[in-house]
């Protein structure tokens, strides 16, 4: 064996032990589930004029049993459990920003500050994300980067209007990323390795 074949081969080892330490029961159908639900939720306060906090609180327990749904569902067509160490690593690297979140929800309506919560939202929804990448396919790190740089901006330029900031963010964006965590399993599987790193 030369240099060169030494080399492939440690590459080939390398990404064999990465991806036994990552989670890939991230099922698409979730992000498209998520995205859906808050588009539901956008309509409900734009038609309805819902209350704020019950909405969105309303849309988030949905949106929690979607995901758990679609992941344990594609954990078993996967032939594997739904409560591996991978999945409980993954609860765990998002814990803190999750409760984080909960607490703000509490405190900021109480000083007057609820307007503050979609930008909130966002930027800890993308720094859980960001600590979830470690350990899930790299198009998570693409996701939680750009709900952090959204909640960046929507904190300093623009906390009002609930409905159209968090239909773009969170409606819109779990979409995409539903959408695109789609089309790139798929093109692996057709033979595109351009779309084999968000995998």
């Amino acid at each position: 064996m030369n240099g060169r074949e030494a080399e492939e081969t440690l590459s080939v080892i390398r990404t064999l032990m990465e991806r036994g330490t990552r989670y890939t029961n991230l099922s698409s159908h979730a992000g498209l589930a998520a995205g859906t639900l808050t588009l539901f939720g956008c309509a409900l306060r734009l038609n309805l004029n819902t209350p704020f906090l019950p909405t969105w609180i309303g849309v988030l327990i949905a949106a929690c049993a979607a995901i758990v749904f679609f992941t344990a569902e594609m954990a078993h067509d996967n032939g594997e459990p739904f409560w591996t160490r991978q999945a409980q690593t993954v609860v765990l690297a998002l814990t803190p920003a999750f409760v984080a979140a909960l607490v703000l929800t509490v405190v900021l309506p109480r000083v007057g500050q609820e307007r503050l919560l979609p930008g909130v939202w966002m930027l800890l929804w993308g720094v859980g994300a960001l600590a979830m990448s470690f350990f899930t396919p790299r198009v998570i790190s693409l996701l939680g980067l750009s709900f952090m740089a959204a909640g960046a901006l929507t904190l300093f330029y623009n906390p009002g209007h609930d409905a159209l900031l968090m239909g773009l963010t969170f409606g819109a964006m779990h979409l995409a990323y539903g959408t695109v965590l789609s089309l790139a399993r798929l093109r692996v599987c057709a033979g595109w390795p351009v779309f084999r790193n968000l995998c």
